[in-house]
């Protein structure tokens, strides 16, 4: 049977949520990835997920999703900008590069590479792709980060994600809410 995991963040993934009109994030996380920590707030919806064998405590490899609830007021630019301000005072020497600007499916997004050559938390370089995603509603982030340098097969696949990726709003037509 084939694995497909779906991730709709700003849903809950239920027979009630599915069939209610929403604007949401499409996610087809990489095969072999499971969801090990999940939080909420009144103001943010997290996924965490990592591969088969690994924790989040213990991984190589990171997906995070987030939805930060009724805050579509934010712009991507703004968003990354603070990222990497953060990010600077995180990892002295952080590198940074754009990938993307512009819009995705009609929505304002930017995509972009954080290198940290030696992480705080793990002592190991990390890189980190990230995509922000400016709703109608909500205002939506991914991440994949790495602790190694992917090589050109996991950078192919690393693009394919972040490409397929994308809010959706089930209300609006091209914008509906189908996997590629």
């Amino acid at each position: 049977m084939k694995r497909v995991l779906v991730v709709a963040l700003v849903a809950t993934l239920s027979q009630s949520a599915l069939a209610r009109a929403e604007e949401q994030l499409l996610l087809k996380p990489p095969k072999g990835y499971k969801i090990v920590a999940e939080s909420k707030t009144d103001t943010t919806k997290a996924a965490v997920m990592v591969p088969d064998g690994q924790s989040v405590a213990n991984w190589t490899e990171k997906l995070t999703t987030q939805v930060l609830l009724n805050r579509a007021e934010q712009s991507p630019a703004d968003y990354r900008a603070r990222s990497e301000k953060a990010a600077l005072a995180e990892c002295p020497g952080a590198r940074f590069e754009k990938l993307k600007d512009g819009t995705e499916n009609l929505y304002p997004m930017v995509a972009w590479i954080e290198k940290c050559p030696q992480a705080k938390e793990s002592g190991k370089p990390e890189i980190t792709w990230s995509k922000a995603v400016q709703g109608r509603e909500n205002f939506y982030v991914m991440q994949k980060a790495h602790r190694f340098e992917p090589n050109a097969k996991q950078l192919k696949v690393l693009t394919s994600l972040f490409d397929a990726t994308r809010v959706c709003d089930t209300r609006v037509p091209g914008q509906r809410c189908k996997l590629k």
